[in-house]
């Protein structure tokens, strides 16, 4: 993948998540199935991991050697899916300014750096399209099916 790539990707997935964020009904967003996240929590975690993911980005362009990455247990996600704001404009506006905030990041990503080697703070050394992956197009995509999932038949 080069970076163009990265960053088409990510900006095509954000346009579908902010779609589906927007199209959501007010009524369902405190609604979860068992065990599962409600489109309220979903929203307020795409609307926090993105600058977050974006800082880390920011920190290994700054210093290649720098563990990037976090686990499950990260205060701020927690934080962040526990305590969702419940109006859709919100939560909508909150994703907006972390996916800004991550593509301005993508800016600088060359194509050298994409197969660079990281040292991610739960999986050790691995290359840079394991970031990506992981905390970025692989994420957003994943919950991008999950809203979806939520929202039920059209």
């Amino acid at each position: 993948m080069s970076a163009d790539e990265v960053r088409v990707e990510n900006a095509r997935l954000d346009e579908a998540l902010l779609a589906e964020a927007g199209a959501f009904d007010p009524a369902r967003l405190t609604d979860a199935p068992d065990g599962e996240w409600s489109a309220a929590q979903v929203l307020a975690h795409l609307g926090e991991f993105p600058r977050f993911f974006a800082g880390e980005l920011r920190r290994w362009y700054d210093d290649r050697s720098a563990v990037i990455g976090r686990t499950m247990e990260h205060p701020v996600r927690l934080a962040a899916v526990e305590s969702p704001a419940d109006a859709l404009g919100e939560l909508v506006a909150g994703m907006r300014a972390a996916f800004a905030e991550l593509a301005a990041a993508l800016e600088a990503l060359s194509d050298d750096d994409v197969e660079a080697k990281t040292e991610n703070v739960k999986y050790g050394p691995e290359p840079l399209t394991a970031f990506f992956d992981r905390y970025v197009i692989g994420h957003k995509a994943g919950h991008l099916d999950q809203l979806r999932a939520l929202a039920g038949p059209a």
